[in-house]
């Protein structure tokens, strides 16, 4: 792979650019710039004792040490990335993309904090997938500008996503997804009691591309909110959202609207929801919450019209049913129980496939000793179709067990599967093992593992599959890291062919100079598809290159910190992976999947979005305890997590506290 000649220009003036801003900005305020006046020779010089002549200053002395500009208050931060991508895909031709990013900080005393983020890219693409010609982003945002002493403001311009209280859009089981704008937002704080959000913007979408330009589409959408915490424990809030013009839904207008009671020790919870559309359709959902002693439990009740609208796009509706969680937690067991009924096409339309789904399952671990852990999970989910167009019904049972032991060489866990499964008239069996392997290699080097293979039989074709998969990370030095992973998976059906994957990438990081770093991911996808299921087959190879070089630099007092400030003096860094979990044990293993474009909330203000290998960021921040979330309903469904409060963590002074994610089933 290779920088092709036409981007030396572009590099060239980028790090000209680089280089000179960061002189200029360190050029004191007022400097003179005149030329030095000339000094006496030392005939022309008379001595002069200057421990009593009162001509001379405390001035004159220091000028010759004191030569180190005084930071100044309010933090400043500045950094400019230069990106190329490239992509050769043999089915779909070659992408060329390259990139500048900037990123903006600026703390004010009267105005509160400014941030701003813009990126535009280029783009030379034989694919047919999209245009990539070029694009790019804008958004400006400010925080915490102080109306008066009751009320404080935030402000967003440019390109920004609609934003509302999380108790009204968000819940274990149903979320209304948020939407893609180019337009201006606020929101307006009275008292920490009563909040009011306000949005208008131009309905859009991001590029597919690295730097994720904005595409304008078609349609406006308007939003109102208003949230307010009473006296007592209660809890209300309501959002008003019109779209017009929009390609995706008809024009209409929305209202979700909430009711919450919190107990006073904060063990119970309980809130109902109800969303209504101009059109007349609606839905409703309520959720409890209660935790007695170690126990938890959680369970709801919804019900949302075939044709309910929300945004510029369709909630999961036509829907209706309810669902039950159960969890137990102790320092040495975990007990988790669910049930989801599901009815579909709650109209009986006649054009409409119509089910009933219900998914039930037990889970537990148990950890015997510093050393030792097993646990297991059993699941019963079917399918009962309620008219012709769904087909036949469907219903499997699926046991798994695991163990765990740490041994000097490393923790070994290796999990066995069985299955049971019914469909079109005919039952058929599943089995399975998987061999988890986290090494003991060096302190700088993670290195893990897995081997698993899997087979069923009896059903209306055969299947075998196995994979391997390994990843590292190496940190070589403190400036220098690298990490990487490999996966191979082999499927074998005996009527339909054989498929063989392979998936690589390998990455390095590395702060070359004071101010200045640079990154580079090369990957490498290929696969053989021989199923019957498409045709005569398919063979084809992906190879990507990614290549960032940043310049940046902060100035002032104090630091550029992320999370709440706290008492306590120090601060350090928070980081963590967002991944789906496989194997159900919570911790990720070589081959479970990074999710990426997740967006990681740090004492809910501070935004952080995941990237292509599923970690955060947050740094600095303030010693003292924190609070962690995930936007709930930007994830992917059916994943989500089991427990979505807010996770706490301590940070320490110069230390890393790492804390991870992992994507549930919701329906398991």
């Amino acid at each position: 792979m290779r920088i092709s000649l036409r981007l030396k220009p572009v590099f060239i003036t980028f790090v000209l650019w680089s280089v000179l801003l960061p002189l200029f900005m360190s050029f004191p305020a007022g400097a003179d710039n005149a030329l030095p006046q000339s000094v006496p020779s030392a005939a022309e010089a008379a001595y002069v004792d200057q421990l009593i002549d009162p001509a001379i200053t405390d001035d004159e002395y220091t000028d010759g040490w004191q030569t180190e500009e005084p930071e100044v208050q309010g933090r400043r931060f500045f950094s400019i990335e230069y990106q190329h991508y490239q992509e050769r895909y043999d089915k779909a031709g070659d992408l060329d993309e390259d990139g500048v990013q900037l990123n903006w900080r600026r703390e004010t005393l009267d105005y509160g904090e400014f941030d701003l983020h813009v990126s535009g890219y280029r783009g030379d693409n034989d694919q047919l997938r999209f245009d990539n010609s070029g694009g790019g982003r804008f958004t400006l945002n400010q925080y915490g500008f102080v109306l008066d002493e009751n009320r404080v403001m935030d402000n967003t311009l440019g390109v920004l996503r609609s934003s509302t209280d999380p108790m009204i859009t968000s819940s274990f089981r149903l979320n209304l997804s948020s939407t893609l704008l180019a337009g201006g937002q606020t929101r307006v704080s009275q008292d920490g009691l009563s909040t009011v959000y306000a949005t208008a913007g131009r309905i859009g979408r991001l590029d597919p591309s690295q730097l994720q330009g904005f595409h304008l589409e078609d349609g406006e959408q308007y939003g109102l909110g208003y949230s307010r915490q009473f006296a007592g424990n209660w809890r209300a809030g309501a959002q008003l959202v019109s779209v017009n013009g929009s390609i995706n839904t008809p024009d209409h207008q929305s209202v979700a609207s909430a009711l919450q009671y919190q107990s006073p020790d904060e063990n119970n919870r309980y809130v109902g929801h109800v969303l209504v559309d101009s059109e007349g359709q609606y839905g409703v959902w309520a959720d409890g919450d209660n935790r007695v002693n170690r126990w938890r439990h959680r369970y709801g009740l919804f019900r949302l019209d075939p044709d309910l609208l929300w945004s510029d796009s369709q909630p999961n509706n036509d829907q209706q049913g309810g669902y039950l969680r159960s969890e137990l937690t102790t320092l040495r067991y975990n007990f988790a129980t669910g049930l989801d009924l599901t009815q579909t096409n709650i109209d009986n339309r006649a054009d409409r496939a119509g089910n009933n789904l219900y998914n039930g399952f037990v889970n537990g671990s148990w950890r015997m000793n510093r050393t030792t852990s097993l646990g297991g999970t059993l699941t019963l989910r079917g399918r009962d179709a309620r008219d012709d167009i769904t087909g036949d019904d469907t219903k499997s049972v699926i046991l798994s067990s695991y163990v765990s032991r740490a041994f000097p060489i490393g923790t070994t866990r290796v999990q066995l599967l069985a299955s049971r499964i019914e469909e079109v008239g005919d039952s058929g069996n599943g089995y399975g093992v998987i061999w988890d392997q986290d090494w003991n290699a060096t302190r700088n080097l993670l290195l893990s593992s897995t081997l698993s293979y899997e087979t069923e039989s009896g059903l209306d074709d055969s299947e075998d599959r196995s994979s391997a998969a390994m990843l590292f990370r190496h940190d070589v030095t403190a400036s220098l890291q690298w990490n990487g992973d490999i996966s191979y998976i082999h499927i074998d059906k005996d009527k339909g062919g054989s498929q063989n994957s392979t998936n690589a990438s390998l990455a390095a990081v590395w702060r070359f100079l004071r101010n200045w770093d640079a990154s580079l991911r090369v990957t490498y996808n290929k696969i053989d598809n021989a199923l019957g299921n498409i045709g005569e087959g398919f063979s084809g190879d992906e190879k990507t290159l990614l290549l960032n070089i940043r310049y940046s630099e902060s100035r002032g007092q104090p630091f550029a910190l992320m999370g709440e400030d706290s008492d306590a003096s120090g601060y350090g860094d928070v980081t963590g992976v967002v991944f789906f979990v496989e194997n159900g044990d919570g911790t990720r293993q070589a081959g479970e999947r990074a999710a990426a474009g997740v967006f990681v909330y740090l004492d809910r203000r501070y935004q952080a979005v995941t990237d292509r290998d599923g970690r955060y960021v947050f740094s600095p921040v303030p010693v003292g305890e924190h609070d962690v979330t995930l936007a709930q309903e930007d994830l992917p469904l059916p994943w989500g997590l089991l427990d979505e409060a807010p996770r706490s963590i301590s940070v320490r002074v110069r230390s890393t506290t790492e804390l991870d994610f992992g994507l549930r089933r919701l329906n398991e």
